[in-house]
């Protein structure tokens, strides 16, 4: 957990960055259930995205690439730069090693294809928990 975030609560958040609302809520309501001590926070847009990550400081941010207005790498870019410490895992349709490149590039530290996120979403965000409350499974 990040600095910020351990003076507000104890509690871990999370900011879901998704245009699509459906599936915004979604994903919001499934981390819920998944992750009940956690604070679930959503935006649909890059702007969004980056007020609120000023304003809270999030532990984790699960980031679309396609966003209107400010795309995901950039603001991942962006975040990383105003809050090293939030880890940011892309989110996206687009699984090619050029986007890969380009997220690890802009600072994500993971990569979830969206036709894999049934498989790879609750493991990866309890890991990344996980190392944010200093422990390792």
């Amino acid at each position: 957990m990040n600095a910020a975030s351990a003076l507000r609560t104890s509690r871990p958040s999370i900011l879901v960055v998704e245009d699509f609302d459906l599936l915004r809520s979604s994903v919001m309501l499934w981390l819920k259930n998944r992750f009940p001590s956690c604070l679930i926070h959503g935006v649909g847009s890059g702007e969004e995205a980056l007020e609120h990550a000023r304003a809270n400081s999030p532990d984790i941010v699960l980031m679309d690439l396609d966003l209107p207005g400010i795309d995901g790498l950039e603001t991942t870019s962006r975040i990383k730069a105003q809050a090293p410490e939030t880890t940011v895992v892309m989110l996206t349709m687009h699984d090619t090693p050029g986007h890969r490149l380009a997220a690890a590039d802009a600072g994500a530290s993971g990569y979830i294809a969206k036709a894999d996120m049934e498989e790879q979403l609750e493991a990866t965000v309890a890991r990344l928990l996980d190392l944010s409350r200093g422990t390792q499974s």
